[in-house]
């Protein structure tokens, strides 16, 4: 119920950013900033929805855009009245929002036939099957985590946001996942190339080791995916200098974010890191094998004839 004003708290704003969808005509060099970002979506199409952080780097790397905080705040903004002007679409853009869950429920039987087909449709028998490791990748971004796993998927990979892993309760977690498997687990870790995020990395791996070890598991293994020194010098990755308030561990002569390497480097590293460390015919053999089910769990779903 809205308060007499018309707003839910009841209370008065004297200025408001613009609600829903709202017409917008940009200053001119506003406008081919949206150009800009327009081609830089255009370019990575296979990786959308990019996080804002990711165009950023893009622009800086490609249209030598200001790389500050204050022309990311710019971008910030405009990216969000260009979306709402329908200038850049809604779904290009990845924003860390909130949880969503909600009840269940068909309007027939015939509906949920047809979502159990398409379901069928969609069945893999599970690619680590037969893997003498079982390897998980951690993000440091959430914001990355469903462009990482759009690659780790095709090898039966789960891909975790570790960004909030200064959370006792999510290392527990872990520990205790990993404490249960049979085999051993390696950990592939995507971050920030700053002090900052590799402390809680090595914090972490520390932390979920001894946990592991007190459950009675397997030790987990540990190596960084990204963002590594060779891949800074590789891609000549934009860098800044460590922040005077950041003194975890020895000084780096240069930080860089993970959201420096375009989707295309970011996807050939995660593809190569996991050709790496998996056997590739064994899991040759698992999409083999689910091929053979998927079309034994299709023949058996009833068809409707009308």
């Amino acid at each position: 119920m809205n308060g007499s004003n018309g707003t839910v708290s009841g209370r008065t704003y004297k200025r408001t950013r613009p609600r829903g969808y709202a017409d917008w005509t940009p200053r001119p060099h506003v406008q081919a900033l949206v150009d800009q970002v327009r081609g830089v979506l255009e370019e990575n199409r296979a990786f959308l929805p990019m996080t804002a952080r990711q165009v950023f780097y893009r622009l800086v790397g490609a249209h030598g855009y200001d790389k500050t905080e204050q022309a990311y705040a710019r971008l910030l903004e405009t990216l969000n009245r260009a979306r709402r002007a329908r200038l850049i679409p809604m779904h290009a853009i990845r924003d860390d929002g909130g949880t969503e869950m909600g009840g269940p429920g068909w309007d027939s039987p015939e509906q949920f036939w047809q979502a159990v087909k398409g379901s069928a449709e969609g069945y893999v028998h599970a690619l680590d099957d037969g893997q003498p490791v079982a390897v998980e990748v951690w993000v440091e971004a959430a914001g990355m985590v469903p462009m990482v796993a759009r690659i780790a998927r095709d090898f039966g990979v789960s891909v975790y946001s570790s960004g909030g892993f200064d959370s006792l309760t999510l290392k527990h977690g872990a520990a205790r996942r990993i404490s249960y498997r049979q085999t051993p687990t390696t950990v592939l870790h995507l971050g920030d190339h700053d002090p900052s995020g590799l402390s809680i990395l090595d914090s972490a791996a520390e932390d979920i080791s001894a946990f592991v070890d007190d459950m009675g598991g397997q030790p987990p293994t540990f190596a960084r995916l990204g963002v590594t020194e060779d891949q800074i010098t590789r891609y000549r990755l934009p860098s800044a200098p460590q922040k005077a308030t950041d003194r975890r561990g020895e000084h780096m002569r240069h930080t860089v974010q993970a959201e420096a390497m375009s989707p295309t480097q970011l996807s050939n590293e995660v593809r190569a890191a996991l050709e790496e460390v998996l056997d590739l015919d064994a899991l040759e053999d698992a999409r083999e094998l689910g091929e053979r089910e998927r079309a034994a769990i299709l023949a058996r779903i009833p068809v409707d004839d009308d």
